[in-house]
């Protein structure tokens, strides 16, 4: 991709390496060529572990210098699922893919080091796709409820605006240009802040990220609905409804199209409640799932 210019290609069998050129030096480029040993390394951290994907975050020595990188494993979970990758990407080509979407807007996310993939007889086993950590970043939830809440009377209010205002144009822009991410929910918009108190949003879980046409009112509102069933939680009505404001922009101010977004969203958002409710009534005792939030 033009996007990653020091980006390199290696092929070692069925291994094929997509990969950054410091990543492909000493025993960095061992870890590439058997990544599955990353989740072995002592410091190596468990940040998801389920039946598609595995996620971790280790620190791996890039160039001479301990580096924070995240490692998402996407697996071939049936025969079905192998027969099909034939014909079609791997997550962590997905991944990159959507990464050079955002940056082609101007999007931020975690800088990507690699791509990896095996795929004996052409058929896909799993992937792997590697990434950079977003440097003092948060969920977007995490860093609402534990910094902006705390900031008191007018500037903690402005503050509060300004973040919202920035969210709902966020997606707003993603909209304008047709990209569609199909799991726009909190915990997947970082937010990191600088020394000014500058704010930047990065997205992750790039893998459903495309460009669609057309992208139609359906999935507008899935991705309001997913941020409202999430982040929404901790917001007043008069929050969501800025947050709504600055991504209509100017159809805000028509009365019939904000109460058809507004109905929209407040009817699937009690829909998809409704859902995850039976789904959580159907899981056996003694269910588990490893889930924690990735920065």
């Amino acid at each position: 991709m033009h996007l990653f210019p020091e980006f390199v290609r290696l092929k070692r069998g069925s291994l094929s390496i997509f990969s950054h050129r410091a990543l492909t030096e000493g025993v960095t480029l061992k870890l590439l060529l058997n990544p599955d040993l990353s989740f072995g390394l002592a410091n190596c951290r468990i940040i998801k572990d389920q039946l598609k994907i595995k996620v971790a975050r280790v620190k791996i020595e890039i160039r001479g210098e301990l580096r924070e990188v995240y490692i998402k494993r996407y697996n071939a979970f049936s025969w079905r699922y192998r027969l099909g990758s034939l014909f079609r990407s791997s997550g962590a080509a997905k991944s990159l893919r959507g990464a050079a979407i955002l940056a082609e807007l101007g999007i931020r996310t975690a800088t990507p080091l690699a791509v990896v993939e095996s795929r004996p007889w052409g058929m896909l086993s799993q992937s792997f796709y590697l990434s950079e950590e977003i440097e003092k970043g948060e969920t977007a939830d995490v860093y609402w409820r534990d910094a902006l809440s705390a900031f008191p009377g007018a500037i903690g209010f402005l503050r509060r605006h300004r973040f919202l205002d920035r969210l709902g144009k966020l997606f707003s822009l993603l909209h304008q240009n047709r990209i569609y991410h199909n799991d726009l929910k909190d915990a997947n918009i970082i937010v990191s802040c600088d020394e000014r108190e500058n704010e930047s949003f990065h997205l992750l879980d790039l893998e459903g990220v495309r460009v669609v046409w057309p992208l139609t009112i359906r999935r507008r509102i899935k991705n309001l609905v997913q941020l409202n069933r999430t982040f929404g939680k901790y917001l007043s009505t008069a929050q969501r409804l800025y947050l709504l404001k600055s991504y209509l922009g100017a159809d805000f101010f028509n009365r019939d199209k904000k109460r058809f977004w507004v109905r929209k969203i407040i009817k699937q958002t009690q829909r998809g409640d409704e859902k995850s409710l039976r789904k959580m009534r159907r899981k056996p005792l003694g269910f588990k799932e490893t889930t924690v939030a990735c920065k």
